[in-house]
């Protein structure tokens, strides 16, 4: 989705119309380096985050319909393993492919995961993250694993294009607002960082299926407490009054 070069606007309003021939604008470079360096300000401030919690709530909208829907939930993180954080917790309010509410809540220790299903009152454990299910996706979608990753902004920082873009503001924060477009065709992000701490508080991923159509998920963080020291109780399962213990992965 990239967006058509300004300077052929600039071509059809003015090209015509010069008295003389004259050598056309300079192209902005495809890498600002303004949103260069805000990104390895950001990458430097978020690899200063070791735990995390904050309220996240997700917003779907074209082709990423077919796979997610919308979200409400809150997350707390702690470190990284390699794959996944260490330690994490979420519970989320989303809908199932029918369009009925569904309500989760899951994590684990590193050592054991859980997945509680609200709605059907049934809860899974094991020493396999898999055991989460297709809710483990959901609930992955209600944190942002950059401010527990070891390499939170690689990406970003080598992408195709870099475009530092004018200023939003998120819940009362005003951000710096950057594009960036992945390079192998993997499509685009809008980031938004924080101006005071320069820690993301909105990203808009961006991406095309061929044959299918536009997508994006735009992921808004807010409440966001950062070296926090959760309780180690908060990522094992308790097993509400009522609910069934099922000895299978969740579906």
């Amino acid at each position: 989705m990239r967006r058509t070069s300004c300077w052929l606007l600039g071509l059809l309003a003015c090209g015509l119309a010069a008295a003389e021939e004259t050598a056309p604008a300079p192209a902005p470079p495809a890498r600002s380096p303004e949103a260069l360096e805000i990104l390895k300000k950001v990458d430097t401030a978020t690899k200063a985050v070791d735990s995390v919690r904050c309220h996240v709530t997700s917003v779907v909208t074209g082709v990423a319909k077919n796979f997610v829907s919308d979200a409400d939930g809150d997350s707390v993180m702690v470190g990284w393993s390699g794959t996944m954080p260490q330690k994490f917790y979420a519970r989320v309010k989303t809908k199932n492919r029918k369009g009925e509410p569904v309500e989760l809540s899951g994590g684990g220790n590193g050592e054991t995961y859980f997945l509680i299903d609200h709605t059907t009152k049934k809860a899974y454990q094991d020493m396999d993250p898999g055991v989460m299910g297709s809710g483990g996706r959901t609930l992955q979608g209600a944190g942002m694993v950059e401010f527990v990753h070891d390499n939170p902004f690689d990406d970003e920082l080598n992408a195709e294009a870099l475009a530092l873009e004018p200023e939003e503001t998120i819940d009362g924060e005003p951000c710096y607002r950057i594009k960036v477009t992945y390079g192998g065709g993997q499509g685009e992000s809008t980031w938004f960082f924080s101006k005071k701490d320069y820690l993301p508080r909105r990203r808009t991923r961006m991406f095309t299926i061929p044959g299918q159509g536009d997508g994006a998920v735009e992921t808004t963080v807010s409440q966001l407490e950062t070296n926090i020291k959760p309780e180690d109780s908060l990522f094992r399962m308790k097993l509400p009054e009522g609910y069934q213990a099922i000895d299978d992965f969740a579906p």
